[in-house]
């Protein structure tokens, strides 16, 4: 895990320092090495989780493997003003993603709830 952050830190930070107009622009690269390994990382734990009982976290994988797929597939559509139907509104990705943004908020309320419950109850029952 920490060889891929550094080395993915590596290689944004030699592409910036290569060409630093890449600041200003849509940089479809960087989109792509930041979300593959989060989503990566959140699908193996949600695997090697599935076998324990107590699913810590399980809410905030979920959300964020659903987030990261739909914005990471917004974005690297590019820089486009994509737009699904106009009438009787206009409807568009970006729309998407803030909708999948606030299901991944919900879910990370639910984990927080589960959470707070567990505790409360641990302290309960001692």
């Amino acid at each position: 895990m920490i060889m891929v952050f550094v080395s993915v830190l590596l290689f944004l930070g030699y592409q910036y320092y290569n060409k630093p107009s890449l600041y200003w622009e849509f940089n479809l690269v960087e989109i792509a090495l930041t979300s593959i390994p989060l989503l990566c990382y959140a699908v193996y734990f949600i695997v090697s989780n599935l076998k324990n009982h107590k699913h810590n976290y399980f809410y905030f994988c979920n959300g964020l493997i659903i987030y990261l797929t739909s914005s990471a597939g917004i974005f690297l559509s590019g820089n486009t003003e994509s737009v699904i139907f106009t009438e009787p509104f206009v409807l568009d990705f970006w729309f998407f993603n803030s909708l999948f943004y606030i299901l991944y908020q919900f879910l990370i309320y639910k984990e927080w709830k589960a959470l707070n419950f567990r505790r409360t109850v641990k302290r309960k029952l001692q």
